[in-house]
């Protein structure tokens, strides 16, 4: 199984806030697990972040898709 962040600890590994992240995650449309009301977001979403600027929004989605076989 893959590794899952909380938002604290996808901002703490990123070194940004969790509002960020929250930003982040509905500008991208990454994907997240829901655990009841909580989130987690799976470490290849997190991994999705650092290369946001050298991926263009097609290329992302593509890569996103190939992720959870869509």
């Amino acid at each position: 199984m893959e590794e899952l962040f909380t938002k604290k600890e996808a901002a703490d590994y990123l070194k940004v806030s969790e509002r960020t992240i929250d930003r982040l995650r509905i500008k991208l449309n990454l994907p997240v697990k829901r655990i009841g009301r909580q989130i987690r977001i799976p470490k290849s979403s997190v991994e999705l972040l650092l290369k946001q600027d050298t991926m263009s929004a097609k290329e992302r989605q593509k890569t996103i898709n190939n992720l959870y076989g869509e």
